[in-house]
């Protein structure tokens, strides 16, 4: 199927420019690790099983930030000893990338908690693992998911950090070549899938 070849391609483009964004930074490009314990939508503290890999307060303020199922949190702190945790965070806040103000919410034991590459690259592995179960699942996913909106809207924009200077004409270059084959592969997908449902 070409628009699923087309999706995959640039599902793969967007995963190594996200990476190769975190590596920029000076980040390790995609964290994740998992509460701790409970919390609820109050508290600044955020436990954890790990901090490793996170920015730690020498970086920006733009790169301190963890994403909990939807909700995005700025920290100003991380500790590792004597247990792990963000500290100083302002919750409900607004998404780095996507510029998408949250709810603070509370989150569960086990939870993933993840850095914005890792929680953007999330959702779009996601959305194609369920587009790729079932055509409700597709239609479900792409219609639903905010998330995965917004980390296309990055994506098709190439809003990365890199694309700084004389870079901006390459970003210029892929946001017409590789963005306009994506849209394209949408298309055609929607039809293959519509051909799928009412061509039987």
């Amino acid at each position: 199927m070409i628009g699923a070849k087309m999706m995959g391609f640039f599902g793969f483009c967007f995963v190594l420019c996200t990476l190769l964004c975190g590596f920029v930074e000076g980040t390790s490009g995609v964290s994740a690790t998992s509460l701790s314990a409970d919390i609820n939508n109050a508290v600044v503290v955020i436990p954890v099983n790990s901090t490793e890999g996170f920015p730690t307060a020498a970086y920006p303020v733009s790169q301190r930030h963890i994403v909990i199922g939807e909700e995005t949190i700025q920290y100003t702190a991380l500790t590792a000893v004597p247990a792990a945790s963000f500290t100083g965070c302002t919750r409900g806040d607004v998404h780095p990338r996507t510029l998408e103000l949250s709810d603070a919410n509370a989150h569960l034991s086990g939870d993933r908690v993840m850095n914005a590459s890792a929680s953007a690259i999330n959702n779009l592995m996601a959305a194609m693992e369920a587009s790729s179960t079932s055509v409700i699942g597709t239609i479900t996913t792409l219609v639903s998911s905010g998330a995965f909106w917004s980390a296309m809207w990055q994506a098709l924009m190439w809003d990365y950090s890199f694309f700084t200077g004389q870079l901006v004409i390459l970003r210029i270059l892929l946001l017409v070549s590789l963005s306009g084959g994506f849209l394209f592969g949408i298309v055609m997908y929607g039809m293959q899938l519509a051909q799928g449902l009412f061509g039987r």
